[in-house]
């Protein structure tokens, strides 16, 4: 190693530091934010929610979709149907505080009020169009998916 580049690293360090207490800190962080679902000016009932990883989306992908096997191909196993409204559903169940997801999301009692099998047809059940949308765009926000990349590296 040169001495420039050692010089660098020692002037750099403080910061090499600060940042990857940053990154560790970042990893370690969960924020929950609560989810009202108010109809006619009423609060009917509340959970938390949280960002999601990429991974944990596209479970969710892979669960909303149908995989058949196709014989032109060779049997490969190829997706034939996405169910969007499973998709969304999927994505506020992982999302929902797994407190919260046990009482509503999970709860078998509810479900059979609801005549549902899956805990995702009872986010269907429960939530209106809207009041599903505006949880996702509050998921996305927590996730980072909104982040504007300008002001994000602008501030760094």
């Amino acid at each position: 190693m040169s001495e420039e580049n050692k010089e660098y690293l020692a002037e750099s360090e403080d910061i090499i530091l600060s940042d990857i207490a940053g990154v560790l800190e970042a990893m370690d962080m969960e924020e929950y934010e609560t989810f009202s679902v108010k109809r006619k000016g009423k609060k009917l009932f509340s959970f938390r929610v949280r960002g999601l990883t990429s991974e944990e989306r596209e479970d969710c992908r892979d669960k909303a979709t149908t995989i058949v096997k196709n014989n032109k191909f060779g049997g490969v196993m190829v997706p034939t149907d996405f169910n969007t409204t499973q998709f969304n559903s999927l994505l506020i169940i992982t999302a929902t505080h797994p407190e919260d997801r046990k009482t509503l999301w999970e709860n078998k009692e509810l479900m059979k009020k609801a005549n549902v099998l899956a805990p995702w047809q009872l986010v269907d059940k429960v939530l209106l169009s809207g009041e599903k949308d505006r949880v996702i765009e509050l998921i996305e926000h927590l996730s980072g998916v909104d982040e504007d990349m300008d002001e994000t590296i602008k501030n760094s």
